[in-house]
């Protein structure tokens, strides 16, 4: 598959990157298919990491994952986790049309071959990243509630804390077409292989009030948490997709639905 064989080449490239439609390829793929991301989970965790905030969960049956689109087997869902500035408008890891959002959730997918999201990051291609950018909004997010409400009570590095369950598409939502797609990197350690970005044109609504309760999380050193993103990376040469497009053409994110 055309797309696949650019891991090797594209996959090099680190991100996060600066996304411009009209600096993409329009390309038609099969639509993305979501499996299991409704069922409520059986336990859900939420954890301060010292860099992050993470949210895992274990299912009753199977987990969800996703398949078709680009993708060649399936891919499990691993956790979610959050990255934010130290304004309200400088947050996100991608920027859009030159700049950054307030915020922005990764929810992290690993090929189902691979058994554990560690033994994926050793592969090219054995991790996709669903990307969702957040924009302010007046009221609070509802949907957000039940994690920002928590927040208070793991504040230290490496505290965790159990959530009654809710499904996770109350926070991101399933797309089967019109996203951004491109290969890229992170460089963990001494391992820096491929990932599959896929990017939601449909931006998270966030009050400031809700921003602001990320910050007030610690690290290990005992400092607020006030940014946790990578600093952004030359685009080079490498093939950033727009996959089936549907909505308005003219910005690449469209308005809080």
């Amino acid at each position: 598959r055309f797309i696949q064989q650019l891991a090797k080449t594209d996959g090099k490239l680190e991100s996060p990157i600066n996304l411009n439609i009209s600096h993409m390829k329009v390309i038609k793929l099969n639509p993305v298919q979501w499996h299991n991301y409704n069922d409520t989970p059986k336990k859900m965790k939420l954890t301060n990491t010292g860099y992050t905030v993470i949210l895992s969960a274990t299912w009753h049956a199977e987990e969800p994952y996703l398949c078709g689109g680009p993708f060649v087997g399936n891919y499990i869902f691993s956790q979610l986790h959050f990255h934010w500035g130290k304004t309200d408008m400088n947050g996100s890891e991608h920027y859009i049309d030159g700049g950054s959002m307030p915020m922005e959730l990764h929810a992290v997918h690993y090929k189902s071959d691979y058994e554990t999201q560690v033994a994926a990051l050793r592969q090219n291609g054995g991790i996709i990243i669903l990307v969702y950018l957040f924009q302010l909004q007046e009221s609070p997010n509802p949907f957000l509630d039940d994690i920002i409400k928590t927040l208070p009570f793991i504040q230290a590095a490496h505290s965790s804390i159990r959530l009654v369950p809710f499904p996770i598409t109350n926070i991101m939502r399933c797309f089967q077409h019109d996203y951004i797609m491109y290969w890229g990197s992170i460089r963990m350690t001494n391992i820096k292989n491929s990932i599959l970005w896929l990017i939601s044109r449909e931006p998270l609504g966030i009050s400031i009030e809700q921003i602001a309760e990320f910050r007030t999380l610690y690290d290990e050193h005992k400092m607020p948490i006030l940014t946790n993103c990578q600093p952004l990376k030359d685009r080079g040469d490498r093939n950033v997709f727009h996959v089936c497009p549907s909505g308005s053409m003219y910005a690449t994110l469209l308005p809080i639905p």
